[in-house]
């Protein structure tokens, strides 16, 4: 289960009585956490009606029998027990289970719970590493109600800032997501807070626009990056500095300018490899993520480009990055250098 379908599980009222919430993406774990806290109780018993336990805080019978009290004038208690990795490593919690001698971890004793819940109980268990051989994570996953919390891989990135924007009533072009993703990095925390800041700048039901994300995110302009690139393919050495000076903010270090610019390199690679294989430029540039508009004029650009000479660009701007994330030499002085070094 995803946690897009848990909370809109959770939000139409048909909450189960358990969730195994695991996953180190903990925008997706709050966003299940608040939808179960929000609609599993109402407001006015929530006080009467909700616990939450940090996992090896405690003994693991004071959880269950949370669980299992009969809620206060509701349908339901919501329990949260978050750290439950904690508990993987058994210790002083232990219980003694019916066969004599034998100590039960708390992992098993929330699995035999799991088995056999109340249906008058919510439980949320929470962790960030739940080992997938445990009883409790393979019965959530065979009954369906293991809820996912991964961080997203790069390519769902941007599919990620158009969900934030549709979530909020905004239309936002792939090419324009994808700018807001190399501006800001792979970090949900900083992309959701910029898509609020779009949604609010623009307006209700307005798109987010390139001009949007411009004024917004940063002062980097995205054509000016093409440009960039450009000057770059053809060796133009002026241009491209002034384009660079014309774009760099001491303020962020140049790093959203350098994401963009080695951004619109990868693509012109993917493209140019795409070309060769015959695809046309339209749909080269579709499948290169860069916008149609610009597909003649990128095609161009990737022919301006020599052999080995994307390749290189690539190196270089990861060299870069290392630099200006972790050496104390100017930034702006380490970008001349890379774009010398290029042209």
């Amino acid at each position: 289960m995803t946690p897009s379908e848990a909370v809109a599980e959770l939000e139409s009222g048909r909450a189960r009585p358990v969730y195994v919430v695991a996953g180190e993406e903990a925008l997706f774990v709050e966003r299940v956490v608040t939808a179960a806290r929000a609609h599993v109780v109402d407001a006015a018993t929530a006080g009467f009606n909700i616990d939450v336990f940090d996992a090896g805080e405690g003994s693991i019978e004071r959880v269950l029998d949370s669980a299992r009290t009969v809620p206060m004038m509701a349908r339901r208690r919501l329990v949260i027990l978050r750290g439950a990795e904690r508990l993987d490593k058994g210790g002083d919690d232990e219980a003694p289970s019916a066969k004599k001698g034998v100590r039960v971890s708390p992992l098993d004793r929330l699995a035999d719970y799991v088995a056999a819940p109340a249906d008058t109980g919510c439980l949320l268990i929470v962790g960030a590493k739940l080992d997938a051989r445990r009883r409790v994570v393979t019965l959530a996953k065979k009954q369906g109600f293991f809820v996912e919390c991964a961080p997203l891989r790069n390519a769902a990135l941007p599919g990620f800032v158009r969900d934030e924007a549709k979530r909020r009533g905004h239309a936002i072009a792939s090419d324009v997501a994808e700018s807001v993703v190399d501006l800001l990095g792979g970090e949900l925390g900083p992309l959701t807070d910029a898509v609020e800041r779009l949604s609010l700048y623009v307006g209700e039901r307005a798109p987010i626009t390139s001009e949007a994300v411009e004024a917004c995110v940063a002062r980097v302009r995205v054509g000016s990056v093409w440009g960039l690139a450009d000057a770059v393919a053809a060796h133009d050495r002026a241009t491209a500095l002034r384009l660079l000076d014309e774009n760099y903010d001491p303020k962020d270090r140049g790093l959203p300018l350098l994401g963009l610019l080695a951004s619109s390199i990868r693509k012109t690679l993917k493209l140019r490899a795409l070309l060769a294989a015959g695809v046309g430029a339209q749909d080269a540039a579709r499948q290169a993520g860069i916008p149609p508009f610009r597909a003649n004029e990128a095609a161009q650009q990737a022919r301006r480009f020599g052999e080995g000479e994307l390749e290189r660009a690539i190196a270089v701007f990861a060299e870069v990055d290392l630099a200006l994330k972790g050496s104390r030499r100017p930034p702006l002085l380490v970008l001349e250098e890379a774009i010398v070094r290029l042209t």
